[in-house]
């Protein structure tokens, strides 16, 4: 290893290190909020604000609370996003974006969720209210469907929100992919390069989408950055993803997490609700003790279903290293992609094993070599 080699794995080390430190405290934060939220009593206050603002309408008095909720969670949220995606990333120059950029698109993110939020949670609430008996099963079956709307629009709207689309402008990359993905059946229509450089250096690649959004997008970091072959086993990994049908495996894998969650929460809300004073599920003010159930419920899943997406990640690497039967690009192309992102390329065991949904770089390194006898 090169003395420029040490100084970016140095660098690696340190700036994955605080991001470690980010993680377990926002970890540690929602869960602190919820109950703050519980214990102080605040959440009957901000449900009776609403209500005084909507009068009798449960519509307008979930959306109300919704609204001081979120500004709750705000004023905890900024200050955090502001130091992760901006000063974090300028620091260690990894970000492309200026701060008005980075503000703009934090606004937009923000509404988004928040008006996507706000109308799951009016028809969470309406389920609770009609059939209080059985409201998870439908309340999981529309999280379902929504899941599945979203599969499909995500890559189209929500990606475009932010970035653009293209073609590959690289005639003779766009020849090799073109090659590639006709020998595995891939709509060749569907691959993209994206404008990621608009907001990082980082390299980036994606097989996204259901149905006729399906797609492999490669941004324009990787395509900038990495040689054809490099990019050719960056291709071939996500054209694994979609012979293995992983888009599917993963939306129903996550639908049965969620179908947990859900039961969680009514067996949860209809213990606890009594106890603290809420007049029913139905209570909008019983939001952050539900929230706390399915917190509580992911956090014991995380490591399962990230330990699944790395099986289906480490899948769709040996698919690569046996359409392509180039190791040492393949070990190239790991290793370049760990250095332009700054990833730790040996975590601790124990971060990798409840927050990585791909192997870290050495470990996909490892297989590639013994999968080729190397």
């Amino acid at each position: 290893m090169g003395a420029s080699d040490m100084e970016v794995a140095d660098k690696a080390k340190e700036y994955q290190g605080i991001k470690r430190k980010l993680a377990l405290f926002h970890l540690i934060l929602t869960p602190s909020l919820l109950g703050i939220l519980i214990a102080s009593g605040w959440t009957f206050g901000m449900r009776q604000n609403a209500a005084a603002l909507a009068g009798v309408s449960d519509w307008g008095v979930v959306a109300g609370y919704f609204v001081l909720f979120s500004l709750f969670f705000l004023i905890f949220d900024l200050p955090l996003a502001f130091y992760s995606e901006f000063a974090l990333e300028h620091q260690f120059g990894l970000s492309n974006q200026s701060f008005g950029q980075w503000l703009r698109d934090l606004g937009k993110k923000t509404l988004l969720s928040f008006a996507l939020s706000l109308g799951l949670l009016e028809c969470l609430y309406w389920i609770i209210r009609v059939d209080p008996a059985h409201w998870w099963v439908w309340a999981w079956a529309a999280y379902a469907f929504v899941s599945y709307i979203l599969g499909k629009v995500f890559p189209v709207v929500v990606v475009s929100l932010f970035y653009k689309y293209g073609r590959l402008e690289d005639k003779e990359l766009e020849a090799r992919v073109l090659k590639l993905a006709a020998r595995f059946d891939m709509p060749v229509g569907n691959v993209y390069s994206l404008n990621l450089s608009k907001t990082t250096k980082k390299a980036n690649a994606a097989f996204m989408g259901i149905g006729r959004t399906k797609r492999v997008v490669l941004s324009d970091t990787l395509i900038q950055n990495f040689t054809h072959p490099e990019i050719e086993a960056v291709v071939a990994h996500e054209l694994g993803h979609y012979k293995h049908h992983d888009v599917w495996r993963l939306l129903g894998f996550g639908l049965a997490a969620s179908l947990i969650a859900f039961a969680a929460g009514f067996l949860g809300m209809n213990l606890l609700a009594p106890v603290l004073s809420l007049n029913s599920s139905s209570d909008v003010a019983g939001l952050p003790l539900l929230f706390l159930i399915f917190y509580a419920v992911n956090l014991v899943l995380t490591p399962v279903m990230n330990g699944y997406s790395r099986r289906r990640e480490r899948a769709a690497d040996i698919f690569a290293l046996k359409a392509l039967e180039a190791r040492e690009v393949f070990i190239s192309c790991m290793t370049k992609l760990g250095g332009q992102n700054l990833s730790d390329p040996e975590p601790p065991a124990w971060y990798e094993w409840f927050f990585y949904d791909h192997p870290s770089i050495a470990k996909r390194v490892e297989m590639a070599k013994k999968l080729d006898g190397g």
